[in-house]
């Protein structure tokens, strides 16, 4: 579009400037104003634009010879999203079906992740219900489900499971990491889906003592035992998981006999979870 000003020539971006006002109602939050925006011709509803967004964010906090625990704050950051993203995450239903009504792309992936991603991160369960009967793919939801292994959402991880578009490692991941992080009703909530309990994966296991921060192979009552999350190894061992098994740690592992702890080269230790769990390790 081009607008003329006497005899100055001025080239106007008129696409670009509509469809970023649409992210900007989105991201406030006003309806009117994103839907007069949307009705524009010129507006584009997959435009990525940027802004800055609050995300909620989880990191694991160590504490020593206590379990990990999940700290939650908010970031703000300037980051690329589209409409439909900032509407998720915002948990604003009435926009969120509008833009999928006009053609919004559900499995559009940003830096933050695809908008059924937002939807687990930031706990909107009946937005997600309408991404996936909107279609979304199966990288959409396995990405959404490992963030529902992050934040601790069980009740979203039981309808993305329930979607058939799970693979099995992928669900095994997700099991893992919320054995590291605590999440026993996360990890109920796998279980009863069908994950399997034995299975191996690989993740960033931690320790503050003994000092452990490695990429290592293993499954979900080693994690849960490294992380010292006493309530999941119970929930783990009620599900019938193996406690004989071997772990490459690395840094550090425990007498199979005693329970004491003590720190070793790289290499293959023996672990029995029972013998720590009884030794009082916990």
């Amino acid at each position: 579009m081009t607008v003329f000003s006497g005899k100055q020539v001025v080239p106007v971006d008129y696409e670009s400037e509509v469809s970023q006002r649409l992210l900007e109602a989105s991201l406030s939050g006003d309806l009117k104003s994103a839907l007069e925006c949307i009705a524009d011709p010129f507006a584009d509803v997959n435009y990525i634009g940027a802004v800055c967004l609050k995300s909620r964010k989880s990191e694991v906090v160590l504490n020593d010879e206590s379990a990990s625990e999940v700290k939650v704050d908010y970031q703000e950051f300037k980051t690329d999203v589209t409409a439909l993203f900032l509407a998720v995450h915002a948990g604003n239903v009435a926009l969120v079906k509008k833009l999928l009504s006009v053609g919004a792309d559900v499995n559009q992936k940003l830096f933050r992740g695809f908008a059924i991603t937002a939807a687990v991160r930031e706990g909107h369960r009946e937005i997600l219900e309408i991404l996936l009967k909107a279609g979304a793919s199966q990288p959409a939801c396995e990405e959404a489900l490992l963030e529902a292994g992050f934040h601790g959402r069980a009740r979203l991880a039981k309808l993305l499971m329930g979607s058939d578009l799970i693979r099995p490692h992928v669900a095994v991941h997700a099991l893992v990491t919320a054995c590291c992080r605590g999440f026993e009703d996360v990890v109920g909530t796998l279980l009863e889906c069908g994950v399997d309990v034995d299975v191996t994966d690989r993740l960033m296991l931690l320790s503050s003592k003994p000092s452990l921060h490695a990429n290592v192979d293993c499954n979900a009552i080693a994690a849960a035992v490294v992380s010292r999350q006493v309530a999941v190894v119970r929930v783990l061992l009620k599900a019938g998981a193996k406690t004989d098994f071997k772990v490459r740690l690395g840094a550090w592992s425990w007498d199979a006999a005693t329970g004491e702890e003590f720190r070793v080269g790289a290499g293959t230790r023996r672990a029995i979870c029972h013998h720590l769990v009884c030794s009082g390790v916990f």
